[in-house]
């Protein structure tokens, strides 16, 4: 399943290549036309944009290749930073927004593919910055560490803001995928990807990616990077309340279902959600497994031959003993089952095929919060 989706998307990467040789060509046609420096200066971001785009296909195309990696020269950090920010001046123009770079970085060459990682993230952050902040200013700093002993320094860029700030019961899942805040659901759009794609690329190259709410309201993000020369070190001390965003815990979940392809499905959202599974194709494989091994939560199939996932559930209740495992069931014939039985059963949570990955994701928190508070004394345990 991972290599089809790896070739699936190198083929996207491949097909885009194509409109974005048609944009750049048009624009450099244009660039040789009368502009004036206002039009030149918008031309040259647009120049740029397509240019980092190419790159990333060429990465997600052939990502280990010298040729990919080596497709463009390296950058300094305080001139990619600045590419960055002069792609969102316009839109923080059109906006009315105070938009300020402010830098003291030693420029230092970073290596082509980590240069593109570094670019992604800060684009990320610029943009949600810009995104929803309705008044005010967004700020962009770099700075860097001072040199050592072979010249080299850590890096430190943090994007601020004067919008409405993270609400404190938002931070801890902040970083999760599909996961959006109460800003991010009231403007209609995104995904909820951004900041859990940030800190990919983040841990990839041995950052850290960190919350900062000031005093005086807004909030701002800083990334610490360490130099390529260097181990990572922490980029100085906390001020006003911090928050370092890391990945959630690695969960193991078990998979209940007679259908291959949908085992393959659900394995992949997992691993996505930095999750591990194993699978069970068969009522009495997932008793087995249940009784005997250690999950944090089980998807469970309700329509499967022989033994129902509701028989499973309700054998489980017979003979498995201690903490109860959450159960997630999976139906394409919801009106099938009714929920009273389900949740007599132990069903936590009911999802319908096909699958919404930010529903499972979810459902998968809601298990989560389930064991932790199964865990504490004389707790209600949510249903």
């Amino acid at each position: 399943m991972k290599a089809e989706n790896g070739n699936e998307t190198a083929l996207l990467a491949h097909d885009l290549r194509t409109p974005l040789a048609a944009m750049k060509t048009t624009a450099e046609l244009i660039a040789k036309g009368t502009l004036s420096q206002e039009q030149s200066e918008y031309l040259s971001i647009l120049l740029q944009s397509i240019d980092a785009l190419t790159d990333m296909t060429e990465n997600l195309i052939r990502p280990n290749s010298s040729e990919a990696q080596g497709a463009k020269a390296s950058k300094d950090a305080p001139a990619l930073v600045r590419e960055v920010f002069d792609l969102f001046r316009p839109l923080a123009d059109r906006k009315g927004l105070g938009f300020d770079l402010v830098s003291d970085a030693v420029g230092r060459p970073i290596e082509a593919g980590r240069a593109a990682s570094l670019r992604r993230v800060v684009t990320t952050l610029v943009d949600n910055a810009i995104k929803y902040t309705a008044k005010g200013s967004v700020t962009v700093t770099v700075r860097s560490t001072p040199p050592g002993e072979e010249d080299d320094a850590d890096l430190t860029i943090s994007v601020a803001d004067t919008g409405p700030g993270i609400d404190p019961a938002e931070r801890d899942r902040l970083f999760a995928p599909f996961v959006r805040g109460k800003t991010g659901r009231a403007s209609g759009d995104g995904s909820g990807l951004g900041l859990w794609g940030a800190v990919q690329l983040i841990r990839r190259l041995g950052g850290k990616l960190r919350l900062v709410s000031p005093k005086s309201g807004g909030c701002r993000f800083e990334i610490t990077v360490p130099s390529e020369k260097t181990s990572e070190r922490d980029a100085g001390s906390q001020t006003n309340e911090e928050f370092e965003i890391l990945p959630p815990g690695e969960r193991h979940v078990l998979i209940v279902d007679d259908n291959d392809t949908n085992r393959r499905l659900l394995s992949a959202l997992l691993e996505s959600f930095g999750m591990t599974c194993e699978e069970a194709e068969s009522g009495p494989a997932a008793i087995e497994m249940l009784t005997t091994g250690t999950f944090d939560a089980a998807l469970m199939d309700l329509h499967m031959p022989g033994m129902s996932g509701l028989e499973v559930a309700e054998k489980l209740l017979a003979v498995r003993t201690g903490e109860k495992i959450p159960l997630i069931a999976v139906t394409a014939a919801m009106e099938s089952v009714g929920d009273k039985r389900l949740k007599d059963a132990g069903f936590l949570e009911v999802l319908t095929k096909p699958l919404s990955p930010s529903l499972l994701f979810q459902a998968l928190e809601h298990a989560r919060d389930y064991r932790e508070n199964s865990r504490k004394p004389d707790a209600p345990v949510p249903l």
